[in-house]
């Protein structure tokens, strides 16, 4: 297989150390990064072991018509989009005979963005899934997929790193079938679809002290907004903004 992998995240760095790793077999052959975090990029590269030649960084040139006749003109038997924050174009994604995009939610649910704050928040049940690239927000027929269970100590942090491992295991069992044309893709249910627009969070973080809340609500918005030693929900008092980060554990600690 020759591959253009559009890679960034921790999955990102998985996937292209993956592909390293099984040498003589499917070979990367195109390497895109976003070129948002110069470090996560210079992981990739240095994982992917690819020869500088055909690595590309940046939104614009997956848009530029040059760019896409050179990608045409290779003819790619795959595009794996591991983590993508764009969506590709017709041209670049019909071009070639097998595409798989990441997306760390049970779609059709939670299709968009941030799939793993909405599950904490409203109970909606969380998971991973690989499928086809199409013209549309996580839209393509599923591959494979897998619930995952949030537990119930599970912040925004937890849930979201738990997801990236999910699915890297998720593609790696399930790749050879996919390739090999034994793995049937299904279609969406279009009924049970949710898309999260990026700016669905925006409105989640403050919290007035004066609006009265069940306890369950606020504890799911508190985790949903935590992540690591951050915490993005906020309240205000005395005109400054005090920001909220919650920490749940199994056991009592100090």
């Amino acid at each position: 297989m020759k591959i253009a992998l559009f890679a960034n995240h921790k999955p990102g760095v998985d996937i292209a150390s993956y592909f390293a790793s099984i040498k003589n077999e499917d070979q990367i052959e195109a390497l895109y990064l976003p070129g948002q975090d110069e470090n996560n990029d210079n992981i990739i590269i240095s994982q992917s072991r690819l020869n500088h030649k055909n690595i590309f960084t940046g939104k614009e040139i997956i848009k530029n018509q040059d760019h896409i006749k050179w990608f045409k003109d290779q003819k790619f038997d795959a595009i794996i989009c591991v983590y993508w924050p764009w969506l590709l174009s017709n041209e670049i994604f019909e071009s070639v005979g097998i595409t798989v995009n990441f997306h760390p939610a049970l779609l059709p649910i939670n299709r968009g963005w941030f799939p793993h704050v909405h599950s904490l928040i409203d109970g909606s049940k969380a998971g991973v899934t690989i499928h086809k690239i199409e013209d549309g927000a996580d839209t393509g027929a599923v591959w494979a997929q897998e619930e995952v269970i949030v537990k119930p100590t599970d912040t925004a942090k937890s849930l979201y790193d738990t997801l990236q491992l999910r699915i890297v295991d998720l593609f790696k069992n399930n790749w050879d079938a996919i390739k090999s044309g034994k793995c049937n893709a299904t279609f969406q249910d279009e009924s049970n679809a949710i898309y999260r627009p990026k700016k669905a969070i925006e409105s989640l973080d403050y919290i007035d002290l004066e609006k009265e809340m069940k306890v369950k609500d606020l504890l799911n918005l508190l985790r949903a907004r935590s992540f690591g030693n951050l915490g993005f929900a906020y309240i205000e008092v005395e005109g400054k903004k005090v920001y909220l980060n919650l920490r749940l554990s199994e056991q009592y600690k100090f």
